[in-house]
C-alpha cells in the first residue's frame, strides 16, 4: 500500500467513525426521550389506578344481586 491509499483508507475510517458517534448520539437521544415517556406513562398509570380504586370504594357493593333485567 502506498501513502495516498493509506491516507485514503484513514479518511474511510474516520468517516465511519464519525457516522457511527453521530448514530451513537440519535439512538442515546431517542433512548433517553422513551425513558421520560415511559415514567410519565407509569406515573399517569398510577394515579389512574387509585382513581380507579377510589371509585370502586366509593360504589355501593351488589355482591349477590340480580341485575335489574333478571
Amino acid at each position: 500500500m502506498n501513502t495516498s491509499q493509506i491516507n485514503q483508507r484513514i479518511d474511510e475510517l474516520e468517516f465511519k467513525l464519525q457516522f457511527q458517534e453521530d448514530t451513537i448520539d440519535s439512538l442515546n437521544q431517542v433512548l433517553i426521550n422513551q425513558q421520560k415517556d415511559m415514567l410519565l406513562m407509569k406515573e399517569k398509570l398510577i394515579l389512574l389506578g387509585k382513581q380507579l380504586e377510589s371509585h370502586r370504594q366509593q360504589q355501593p357493593n351488589h355482591d349477590g344481586e340480580r341485575p335489574p333485567h333478571y
